[in-house]
């Protein structure tokens, strides 16, 4: 999952991001790690920085609080994600005064990890990417990239991935393997999921 971290205080959210990308999600920051000297609001706008949700690949954007408190400028970014519909969790406290904790989800710091997995929808788009991430360093070139469907039956997923070509059947069980993981752990095991590898037909 791809994750923007900002936070109430600076270096608040160092420890929340590097578990969260021990856990194998993309995380970036509002404020980059050693950047807190900088002048500017956010990364976004200092010299040469890029906001992290201007590319519009973020499936989460998670707000670090370790003390109750106002809103301060630090998390101008949750205003941001609200703006371009990315979900927002509240690590923490909810700043007092603003109602966020009635539009956004939120969770104790200590259960970030758990938490993050569980805004992941077993057929949305942070879920299909996991598993396109998972299984594209093992396919041998871009010709050979798979569609990929996901549909929950009664609690269990399954991943479909179609291939335009042969790709033997060794391949097939490890393509089938690394979908199957990916799935599990980017929803954290919420849900069964089943694997299917589709051919083309022989003739």
């Amino acid at each position: 999952m791809r994750i923007v971290m900002t936070e109430s205080d600076p270096s608040g959210g160092a420890v929340a991001g590097a578990l969260l990308t021990l856990e194998g999600h993309d995380v970036a920051y509002c404020h980059p790690p050693g950047a807190e000297a900088s002048a500017a609001p956010c990364g976004g706008m200092a010299p040469g920085g890029r906001c992290p949700l201007a590319d519009g690949g973020a499936d989460l954007l998670v707000d670090v609080r370790l003390a109750p408190g106002p809103f301060t400028l630090r998390e101008a970014g949750v205003m941001c994600a609200l703006r371009a519909q990315v979900p927002v969790l509240v690590a923490g406290p909810p700043p007092v005064g603003t109602g966020l904790d009635e539009v956004v989800a939120g969770c104790d710091p200590g259960e970030l990890v758990e938490a993050c997995a569980e805004t992941v929808t077993p057929t949305g788009s942070a879920a299909r990417r996991a598993v396109v991430d998972a299984v594209r360093p093992l396919l041998p070139g871009a010709g050979a990239y798979p569609q990929v469907e996901l549909v929950e039956v009664n609690g269990t997923v399954h991943v479909y991935l179609s291939f335009p070509g042969e790709i033997g059947a060794v391949l097939a069980d490890e393509v089938r393997r690394a979908a199957a993981h990916a799935h599990t752990r980017v929803t954290h095991g919420r849900f069964t999921t089943v694997a299917h590898v589709a051919l083309p037909a022989r003739t």
